[in-house]
């Protein structure tokens, strides 16, 4: 042992002697169980108190759970040694036996009862060995100590009883108590398996590596209580929790779970080992304040503080102002509820997960006060605390005291009702930790005990006590890695599977409870709701509903700042931690941005994309182009419609009357060659309303100005023929050269081929395609690959047609002549300027809706060719059809005395 270990073999020995004549007060206050092999049991019979000066003294009876707890092990005590296949060698079952304290629910008492199990197990190092002590008067004795159990084995020197050493400990109740006991055991390897520490404080295995326990840890149940959080969509919850390993280590494990999973705590509040009511009142106050936006209150408290606490909420008058969530410390127990049903009224309680143990209840229903129970080896022992427990529960007195009218005779005839009997949830936990060290000791039995068959007599032959002896010893740390290992697991009589983890601890297995009132009874009660396991997680018995605070259905809200709108990101405080992670307000992202993942930023969609209607991801933008069916395509396409009809009737007309005078007189190949210009700018709108792509954009580039130059070209023509004209005629009577039909048509063909090379050239410098154009970070157009500006240098080469045709046509303006169509000329290119000084603002002041810059570019061709049609063609179209009797040839001709007197708005001339 350590050199601690070896100072405190020495002070316990002598202290044994020196207390040898009278059994100390410990034993006194224990339950003796004789057996070959001797369990320790630490049991909260008693609560804690203290006297006016202070000092701990035993409580009131814990009647609820203490004493079935000690009950069990001593139930299970005897099914083990009845049990025909554990701790058998050869024909003979080795006992196991205990010694169970009384711990008071205190910590230092429970420090107090446990040095009993040390001195017990010092037992065989002081016998034989050189330790000696100064004892009364100076008479030097051998350390040999009293015991309450009484084994086969006397000293050889003194002939006293021999206290049997304790293999293993089962115990304690609270954290604080089994934390206590572990580093006194792990001093001298005793192994210790709790029923009811659930600490994660006691997991450490640097600190406490000879302790185990048959329920889970704590961090288990932390990650039940975030689950369920999780699960009821609650992101900020208060907690308050007891002060102590089993408190303060339970909600730190489980603000650890909340803190992964992004809820918040809003307060963390702390009840003190003994608080006043003033403190528990200032704790409410507190959760009052933040009883708007956490609702929720998440308990890790000790079954009495929970009673205390509940009181306080009670004096308060909030019974309907939370949901409770709590830890086992509250579980199922009847004790916080007594006198709060209306304040936990919806609560979630969480208990482990534990079945009835078979026969306990019989067993102990069955028992009677004042009386020896035999045991297995024909000693017997008795239980002076299930005496009290009859007592108080039953209000009576064995003894009764004539001076006192208030008490009463326990009879005969009391008995517990079975009917009304509950089994303390734990009672299973102790039965498993009693059965883990049976069949640690079976595992240990066949390691260090020769192999016997079943119907030798080992006994008589001496290897009976050997093998006994040779358990007695058997190394702690061994003995305590058989308990835990893989392979020491066992299915107990309730059909659950016992085992432990590597770290010593139950599987994870518990019971969500819901405390509301019972609809068909009136009562108010525990409901088992649901589940929750380490394997399989969470789970809800769909047969049961849950009634919330007011016996509502509706699942309360506890958050602290609600869900933002769809397209909406959260903005948190200045550090974006702690409370500020839960608190945020909202604030809009932009149209071509998503809300992130995390949502408390917006992100920019890639090119090309843009968010779905409530931002949550970037989708492929739908690329848009012009489409047949918009209004913008129909007016459109209905007046180029319209003025193909047009042309299509002028031409028509014109090949019928092919030969009159007045066809002939307006220049027939010149009028043809303008008309064909026209249908060319007319049908240019259904090409611009086609889906983009290379061929149409091609022809785009071409038709365009070919149409217009062809147009213009013919006007400019016209213009310059008349104006040549009359200029020659006024100054010499010599025809001008090039007015002839071939003459005029060959000019124009070098005119409108100067706008194909320009066409040509363009192509060849920037190849036609199409492109996809964001005017905004929304839209996605397909359109041809051409720039604006490059477009108007296109129709740059028209302008100078249209300027020059129109300087023309008002040098022409006054020509006083028969079927002169000068003015009319003059009417088509005012209005065609004006129609392109409004085209150009219009055509870039409406980038922004690309069909309706289509369309205008589409009106605005076809007006123009309209504007030409309409002047020049619809004289000529009148006097054919209204007016026949002005087409002949005499008023077509030029004479000279008709120059003078004809009027200018008359007729159209040569």
């Amino acid at each position: 042992p350590t050199l601690t270990a070896l100072l405190l073999h020495l002070l316990l020995a002598c202290s044994a002697a020196e207390q040898q004549p009278v059994p100390p007060e410990s034993i006194r206050r224990s339950v003796s169980v004789d057996g070959d092999i001797i369990l320790g049991g630490l049991f909260p019979i008693h609560s804690s108190a203290e006297t006016s000066s202070g000092e701990s003294r035993c409580g009131r009876m814990e009647s609820h759970r203490g004493i079935q707890r000690m009950e069990a092990m001593i139930f299970t005590l005897q099914e083990v040694n009845l049990n025909s296949s554990l701790l058998r060698y050869g024909r003979h079952k080795i006992q196991l036996g205990g010694l169970l304290f009384d711990t008071c629910s205190k910590d230092t008492t429970a420090l107090e009862r446990a040095l009993e199990f040390v001195k017990s197990s010092l037992n065989q190092e002081v016998v034989g060995t050189s330790y000696s002590c100064l004892y009364g008067n100076g008479t030097i004795l051998p350390a040999v100590r009293y015991s309450a159990i009484v084994g086969p084995a006397a000293s050889a020197s003194t002939g006293r009883a021999i206290a049997k050493p304790i293999r293993g400990v089962v115990g304690g109740a609270y954290t604080q108590v089994s934390v206590q006991v572990a580093n006194l055991l792990r001093l001298f390897a005793i192994p210790q398996i709790s029923y009811a520490s659930t600490s994660s404080v006691l997991g450490d295995k640097t600190r406490f590596e000879f302790f185990a326990r048959t329920l889970p840890s704590d961090v288990e149940q932390a990650r039940a209580l975030a689950d369920i959080v999780v699960h009821f969509n609650w992101t900020f919850v208060s907690t308050v929790f007891s002060k102590g390993d089993y408190g303060e280590g339970g909600i730190q494990s489980f603000e650890s779970e909340l803190d992964k999973l992004g809820v918040c705590v809003a307060e963390r509040l702390l009840i003190n080992l003994e608080p006043t009511k003033a403190e528990l009142d200032v704790i409410v106050d507190r959760l009052r304040e933040q009883q708007t936006r956490a609702r929720v209150v998440v308990m890790f408290t000790r079954e009495d503080h929970t009673e205390l606490f509940l009181d306080a909420v009670r004096r308060a008058n909030l019974s309907s102002g939370f949901v409770w969530l709590s830890a086992d410390g509250w579980g199922k127990s009847s004790l916080p509820v007594k006198n709060n049903t209306a304040v936990a009224n919806g609560a979630l309680t969480l208990e482990i997960a534990s079945s009835e143990v078979p026969g306990f209840t019989s067993y102990f229903t069955g028992l009677r006060p004042r009386g020896p129970r035999a045991v297995d080896n024909n000693a017997s022992f008795s239980n002076h605390f299930f005496d009290e427990f009859w007592q108080q529960k039953f209000n009576c007195r064995f003894v009764v005291d004539p001076t006192k009218n208030d008490t009463v005779a326990c009879r005969d005839n009391m008995r517990i009702d079975a009917a009304k009997f509950r089994q303390e949830h734990k009672v299973q936990f102790v039965y498993d930790a009693v059965y883990a060290f049976a069949h640690g000791l079976e595992q240990a039995k066949r390691l260090v005990c020769t192999e016997q068959p079943p119907d030798a007599d080992t006994k008589a032959s001496g290897l009976f006590d050997q093998c006994v002896a040779n358990l007695s010893s058997f190394p702690g740390k061994e003995l305590y890695n058989l308990l835990i290992s893989p392979e020491n697991f066992f299915v107990n009589s309730a059909r659950r599977k016992v085992q432990f983890t590597k770290n010593g601890d139950g599987v994870g297995a518990y019971r969500i409870y819901n405390y509301r009132r019972n609809r068909e009874t009136g009562h108010f009660d525990y409901q088992e709701v649901g589940e929750w396991s380490n394997s399989t997680g969470l789970s809800w018995r769909p047969d049961r509903q849950i009634f919330w605070s007011g016996s509502l259905l509706d699942v309360p809200r506890s958050r602290c700042s609600e869900e933002c709108e769809p397209g909406q990101r959260r903005m948190y405080g200045r550090t974006g931690a702690g409370k500020d992670r839960c608190c945020w307000s909202c604030t809009e992202c932009a149209a071509h941005q998503r809300v992130a993942d995390t949502r408390d930023a917006c992100e920019d969609c890639g090119e090309l994309e843009g968010p779905d209607w409530n931002k949550t991801r970037c989708l492929r933008l739908q690329v848009q182009h012009m489409q047949w069916g918009s209004w913008y395509s129909a007016v459109a396409m209905a007046l180029s419609s319209i003025g193909i009809i047009c042309t299509l009737l002028v031409v028509g007309t014109f090949l019928r009357y092919n030969d009159t005078p007045i066809v002939k007189a307006s220049g027939r190949e010149l009028s043809y060659l303008l008309l064909s210009g026209c249908l060319l700018c007319y049908l240019m709108t259904f090409l611009l309303l086609m889906k983009p792509s290379t061929v149409a954009c091609c022809i785009q580039r071409v038709g365009i100005g070919l149409g217009f130059s062809v147009m213009y070209a013919s006007l400019l023509i016209k213009t310059n023929r008349i104006a040549r004209i009359f200029e020659a005629a006024s100054s010499s009577a010599r025809r001008p050269q090039f007015i002839s039909p071939r003459s005029q048509l060959c000019i124009g063909a070098c005119l409108v081929g100067v706008q194909l090379g320009c066409s040509a050239l363009w192509l060849m410098l920037s190849p036609p395609g199409t492109r996809i154009q964001q005017p905004s970070r929304l839209e996605a157009i397909l359109r041809c690959s051409i720039e604006e500006k490059s477009f108007l240098v296109s129709l740059l080469y028209n302008m100078i047609l249209i300027v020059v045709c129109t300087y023309y046509a008002v040098r022409t303006r006054s020509i006083p002549e028969n079927f002169n169509e000068s003015k009319f000329i003059g009417f088509t290119m005012y209005t065609t300027c004006i129609i392109w000084l409004a085209f150009l603002p219009l055509y870039f002041g409406t980038q922004s809706s690309f069909e309706v810059q289509i369309c205008t570019l589409c009106v605005s061709i076809s007006l123009s060719a309209s504007v030409a049609l309409a002047c020049l063609f619809t004289p000529k179209l009148y006097v054919i059809y209204f007016h026949p009797e002005k087409n002949v040839r005499r008023l077509t001709l030029n004479s000279g005395h008709h120059r003078k007197h004809a009027s200018s708005s008359g007729s159209c001339g040569n």
